[in-house]
């Protein structure tokens, strides 16, 4: 394993030129969310027309913003994470008792975010040194909450995963993403891994499903977020509907998570509406089945600019390569992931050239051709 903090060497993350020759190729390193016609349709949806007065889904929406002192917006982020619970049924087994705190979030960033720093401050009150695990390649994301709460991240090979679960530190917290954010796909041992871990006397697991709804078919078996290693789930709707700025999320704890309390009245009531519009108008497998063709064309396309053979990942906007897959060693370093591992697959974000390809890419069209 190895203390990523104490890494003396930056992997090739920011390369501005490889960065621009990725995207002149209609790709990107980063992934970024996919936005659609349905999403696009699904804000028309909400916002209504006000151009002669507000019609009835104007008013809808901004009647929701009124009469605070009710309490009626309480109903809001309840229906909300509930149709998010049965949105996700198919691909989530959720053990809806045992996670009986529900928080709307900003996304899955906060939910992520607000997990670890609580994970932090319990450690100094119970006086034990905090370390969060992860496997190598993972979402950085995890990484940088935790230094920036000054706590330990270590990583681990993924092909160790067993010993990992045997050893892991009573105390610690392990972020781990389901469908996975190291290569896009469906990991096939994160079961197991949790069943290793809920050999413990407390949970210990963060387990981020915000890829659910970006998978066209069902996986092998539901990802066990009702396993009792997991102490939280966080979930987010940015890249299964293209909705990241929009920032709607939420977090399913088994314990109170005080410091998301006030997310009960300080939350975005447009953005909950568009995530129910959103749940309500697409099935978990309806859009990345819909753009499948997409994901392999511009797989494809990008490929043969880049001189690579890529492959769909199981996640829609993304695509894999073989390690050996080009003798470019600059750009095979720089996709790698983990980055470091000469056996590591190749990975890319398909969603520049899929937005062009959809017609989602540029500014809309004014009616009339007006400028």
């Amino acid at each position: 394993m190895t203390i990523v903090n104490d890494r003396t060497i930056t992997p090739p993350i920011h390369d501005p030129e490889l960065d621009r020759r990725i995207k002149a190729a209609g790709a990107s390193k980063t992934v970024y969310a996919l936005v659609t016609s349905e999403t696009e349709a699904a804000k028309n949806f909400i916002l209504g027309n006000a151009v002669a007065g507000p019609d009835a889904a104007r008013r809808h929406h901004l009647e929701q913003f009124r009469d605070a002192w009710t309490g009626k917006q309480f109903a809001s982020h309840e229906a909300f994470i509930k149709r998010w619970m049965a949105w996700a049924t198919p691909v989530v087994a959720i053990d809806a008792a045992g996670f009986p705190w529900r928080y709307p979030t900003a996304g899955g960033s906060e939910a992520l975010f607000h997990v670890i720093t609580a994970y932090g401050n319990r450690a100094r009150v119970e006086k034990f040194d905090p370390e969060v695990h992860v496997f190598a390649g993972e979402y950085e994301g995890y990484k940088a909450y935790a230094e920036a709460c000054g706590i330990a991240v270590i990583e681990h090979p993924r092909s160790h995963w067993q010993a990992v679960a045997r050893t892991l530190p009573t105390d610690a917290l392990f972020c781990l993403s389901q469908p996975s954010a190291i290569d896009g796909n469906v990991w096939p041992h994160a079961n197991d891994f949790l069943a290793l871990l809920a050999a413990a006397e407390k949970p210990r697991v963060l387990l981020d499903v915000t890829y659910v709804g970006s998978i066209a078919e069902p996986p092998a078996a539901k990802i066990a977020a009702d396993s009792p290693a997991v102490q939280a789930l966080a979930f987010s709707l940015s890249k299964p509907f293209g909705v990241y700025y929009d920032r709607i999320g939420g977090m399913l704890c088994r314990n109170a998570m005080p410091s998301l309390f006030g997310n009960q009245w300080f939350k975005n009531l447009t953005s909950l509406q568009l995530g129910m519009a959103l749940l309500e108008r697409h099935d978990v497998f309806e859009l990345p089945r819909r753009y499948r063709n997409v994901q392999r064309e511009a797989a494809i396309q990008i490929g043969r600019r880049l001189g690579l053979t890529l492959s769909p990942c199981d996640v829609t906007v993304l695509a894999q390569a073989e390690a050996n897959a080009t003798t470019d060693r600059a750009l095979a370093d720089f996709l790698r992931r983990p980055a470091g591992d000469p056996n590591a697959r190749l990975r890319l974000c398909l969603t520049p050239t899929m937005a062009e390809m959809i017609g989602t890419a540029g500014p809309i069209a004014a009616p009339g051709g007006a400028p």
